[in-house]
């Protein structure tokens, strides 16, 4: 009889848990549901820990640093998506007269673009004589996502970044390798 009274208790405690859980659950899909993307971007930059800060005279811009790299993303979104487009510029700069530098980040760049979801571009400063690189990379969210999710999701969007950094340092090395042999 005690065992009956046993199992009874204990299956009482787990359907409560289990109502506790999926009330807590929906709770926090109404709550992501409700925000806005900007509001939400916002919260998931606070969950990981980055500091930012608001564009001025801009509520569409929000710059934040991760990892001690400076980053900034656009929220364009009146429909409430969850698109989010972040960039990473000026990073990298090579002088336009090195032409044997420049050949090697055009082909660094093409590589990294291969292999990682973040876009790598360069853009002329006539003024300077320099080529700026920059990446960016679009990310979209589901508003199913819970905010832990959303973190780690963020987090490896922002890594790939590090990682494009990386793929061009390295490519550029051996490019440059390569040429000392030759």
């Amino acid at each position: 009889m005690l065992y009956v009274y046993i199992v009874i208790i204990a299956v009482s405690i787990a359907s409560s848990v289990f109502q506790w859980i999926n009330e807590n659950k929906e709770k926090k899909e109404t709550e992501i549901k409700e925000k806005n993307t900007r509001e939400l971007f916002i919260d998931t930059l606070e969950g990981i820990g980055c500091q930012y800060q608001l564009g001025e005279d801009d509520d569409t811009r929000i710059f934040f640093d991760y990892q001690g790299e400076s980053f900034f993303a656009d929220i364009i979104d009146p429909w409430n998506i969850y698109v989010y487009h972040i960039w990473d510029t000026h990073w990298c700069q090579v002088e336009l007269s090195n032409i044997g530098e420049m050949s090697r980040l055009r082909k660094a760049i093409n590589r990294s673009n291969f292999s990682t979801g973040v876009t790598t571009e360069y853009s002329i400063d006539d003024d300077t004589k320099t080529t700026i690189v920059y990446s960016k990379l679009l990310i979209g969210v589901t508003s199913s996502m819970s905010m832990p999710a959303l973190w780690v999701d963020l987090q490896d969007e922002l890594n790939e970044f590090f990682r494009a950094h990386h793929i061009i340092e390295v490519e550029m090395h051996k490019l440059r390798e390569q040429e000392q042999d030759a």
